[in-house]
């Protein structure tokens, strides 16, 4: 890569060029192009604009049951990788013929939803040259964090000290930021005091505040960790880099107790280890009984997207908690330090560097996080809508990403045709498709002076109606599977909380708009007109009985009832 190709994004206070702006100006006015059109075409040619809004809902029929379709498949996988203890597999990699010989007399006697997963394994397992010794392999577990309470990091170490990974080969990096003050650097000291003694090392740093170059951001610090407190004691302890994997997690994230241990297995199959990120499915269940209908849906719909992506590996990015190479972390530069949404933009980063030569390894085994409560109702709305704009706002890097998309000759260009369209197409839709869907169908007959009288005009409305209420039936999976992933009703809920978790649903419409396509319209506008944003940090509420049992309760949401 060329050095101008791979400058950084710097800090959203810099001038920019006219092409960045430019650039930046793009998403943002395919938005509001596609909706001052429908309006415009529905005065003045009603007809255009029913021909495209029928095409646009025909086009979310068939994506409805597309998504639907790999949603199914990552959940039997999901179902599938649960039944394994994968810290007990890892040893059996040793003895390759043994471990294959096992797998095929299991796929004689197995499911039928398993039997393909099986095929594969074993093909992949013949290819692979396990050269590498689990034994030999760290994890690095990350976690920045700002204010959040020492009861919520001890709940995450716990979740960590409870899987069944060994702890010698563990090393906790706890983060902290300077402009926290004593309060980061006391609950930094009691948990390390209290936790030192289970791992390989219990590592605390300090992120200094007002850094040159940087925003305020889980990114910097981040970066600031690895490169000044993680490095350094890799170096003193003559700890190769290629052999950690450094898991940069949300400070609320609690890991599956088989999660270290997947990432390892899949890091001794892959031809080329440091050629990947390896991103778990991403659960909402530390307070999922706590939380209001509305963030509950959200919650849900966020997990389903993670599912849905991990069956398509070559739409799968990083998001959130997830792990990588630390040899290819410090070969990139570690994390922007500029940039809000560093979980996605690390995945851009590896990709231009290794030109194109870079994969997201799904890993079907979950962690669970927070879902977006704070103390009141409508502080709990208001944070929703506030998180579901900063992940909307990936956008900020659309400039660098064009410019390295688009000019890099080293990437085929069908790949880099197909990266650009998915990135436009993704934010394009998140802005776009819920308004479209719920109201625009019906502007042509509304606007459309004698529109409505004719046959075309009488029956688009209907038209419309019918494409959704048969991609509303697709809606019957997702319930499903809902209820499934649930963690047990605590004892404090009665059976009607469990009945509104089904009727939370009907929902769905308004959430799309409101907590869907509103922030992301937002947060395009914003960088069109220049009023870029800073890393905003989402307030964790929990209740207390949570902060003991969510480990057990992942597990058991684990056991799958299927």
């Amino acid at each position: 890569m060329e050095e101008n190709l791979l400058q950084t994004i710097r800090d959203p206070h810099r001038r920019r060029t006219k092409l960045e702006r430019i650039l930046e100006a793009v998403p943002a006015s395919l938005v509001w192009f596609t909706f001052f059109a429908a309006i415009y075409f529905s005065f003045t040619h009603p007809a255009w604009a029913a021909v495209y809004i029928i095409i646009f809902d025909t086009y979310w029929v068939l994506k409805a049951i597309n998504t639907t379709l790999h949603l199914l498949s990552s959940y039997n996988h999901y179902g599938h990788d649960l039944k394994i203890n994968w810290f007990e597999v890892l040893p059996q990699l040793g003895n390759k013929e043994k471990y294959l010989n096992d797998l095929r007399a299991e796929l004689k006697t197995a499911p039928f939803r398993y039997r393909e997963i099986i095929k594969n394994e074993i093909e992949r397992i013949g290819k692979a040259n396990l050269s590498l010794n689990y034994e030999d392999i760290y994890h690095v577990i990350l976690f920045p964090f700002v204010n959040e309470s020492v009861e919520l990091l001890r709940a995450s170490l716990n979740g960590i000290l409870n899987s069944n990974y060994r702890k010698d080969r563990v090393v906790i990096l706890l983060a902290a930021e300077e402009r926290a003050g004593e309060a980061a650097q006391t609950t930094a000291k009691c948990l390390q005091n209290e936790f030192t003694r289970y791992f390989k090392a219990f590592l605390v740093s300090t992120h200094p505040d007002g850094l040159p170059g940087e925003i305020r951001g889980k990114s910097a610090n981040a970066s600031y960790a690895a490169e000044q407190a993680l490095k350094p004691y890799l170096l003193q302890e003559g700890i190769a880099f290629e052999n950690v994997i450094i898991s940069n997690l949300d400070s609320d994230t609690n890991i599956h107790g088989d999660y270290l241990a997947r990432v390892s297995y899949e890091w001794l199959l892959a031809k080329n280890p440091h050629r990947r990120s390896y991103q778990p499915i991403t659960l909402y269940n530390n307070n999922m009984w706590d939380s209001p209908a509305l963030v509950r849906v959200i919650a849900v719909a966020n997990s389903f997207w993670q599912f849905m992506e991990s069956s398509r590996p070559d739409r799968l990015r990083t998001f959130s908690s997830h792990s990588m190479s630390f040899k290819t972390l410090v070969e990139v530069g570690y994390w922007k330090k500029d940039v809000v949404n560093e979980d996605s933009c690390i995945f851009w980063q590896c990709y231009f560097y290794f030109d194109g030569k870079y994969y997201t390894q799904p890993i079907f085994i979950p962690v669970s996080m927070d879902t977006c409560l704070a103390d009141t109702y409508k502080q709990t709305l208001i944070n929703q809508y506030k998180q579901k704009r900063r992940w909307a706002y990936n956008v900020e890097y659309f400039p660098w990403l064009a410019k390295n998309l688009l000019g890099n000759r080293k990437i085929g260009l069908w790949h880099r045709l197909y990266k650009f369209w998915q990135y436009i197409e993704g934010n394009y839709n998140w802005a776009t498709a819920s308004i479209v869907i719920a109201s625009m169908g019906f502007l042509p007959s509304f606007l459309g002076n004698n529109f409505v009288g004719t046959v075309f005009g009488y029956n688009l409305p209907y038209a419309t109606k019918l494409m959704m209420n048969i991609a509303l039936i697709f809606l019957i999976f997702s319930v499903y599977i809902n209820m499934v992933l649930l963690p047990p009703r605590p004892k404090r809920y009665k059976w009607t909380r469990t009945a509104a978790m089904y009727a939370q649903w009907a929902l769905v419409p308004l959430i799309s708009i409101i907590w869907g396509s509103i922030p992301a319209i937002e947060a395009q506008t914003r960088v069109a007109l220049g009023k870029y944003m800073e890393f905003w940090v989402t307030p964790k509420a929990r209740h207390q009985e949570n902060l003991k049992v969510q480990h057990s309760n992942l597990n058991q949401t684990s056991s799958m009832k299927s």
